[in-house]
């Protein structure tokens, strides 16, 4: 299975990026993992959020792998603890899905045409996080369900 993360602009504070990149790196001991970065939109004075949201949408569309089994993080979306996790991406595995990207929105979020297009959404929590700490929390519960799906300790 390849796994890849989808997500729009450059993760702006040094630490975040910092921590993103260690998990990364440490995903990919167990699974490929490619990053896919979208170019952000330039918010301006007044920015218009439906048009920023629908213009990200596009690339992110155009930016994944055909056939992928899509999962968008929406506030709205399911819940899962961190085993449910390792258990859903080995499900998909099993069922012989090759390519599984996860989606992370930008600071408006996805649009709603996107989020109808994905095969799953999928909640974080249901606190609001910036989507750059939203990466790094994505990045360290993919790990975490690596380390589960290989009986590995990191998990307890």
């Amino acid at each position: 299975m390849r796994l890849s993360f989808l997500w729009t602009g450059k993760t702006k504070d040094s630490w975040l990026d910092t921590g993103i990149k260690k998990y990364v790196k440490n995903i990919r001991h167990y699974i490929s993992l490619e990053i896919i970065q979208i170019r952000g939109t330039r918010l301006g004075r007044k920015p218009d959020p439906e048009q920023i949201r629908t213009k990200e949408a596009a690339a992110m569309i155009k930016a994944m792998p055909r056939a992928a089994f899509v999962i968008a993080l929406d506030v709205k979306g399911r819940k899962l603890d961190s085993p449910g996790l390792a258990d859903l991406l080995s499900n998909l595995e099993s069922r012989g899905i090759r390519d599984v990207v996860m989606v992370t929105g930008g600071p408006f979020g996805l649009s709603e045409d996107l989020l109808k297009k994905v095969d799953l959404r999928l909640s974080l929590s249901p606190m609001t996080f910036t989507h750059d700490m939203s990466r790094l929390i994505l990045a360290e519960q993919v790990y975490r369900a690596c380390t589960i799906r290989a009986g590995e300790p990191y998990h307890h």
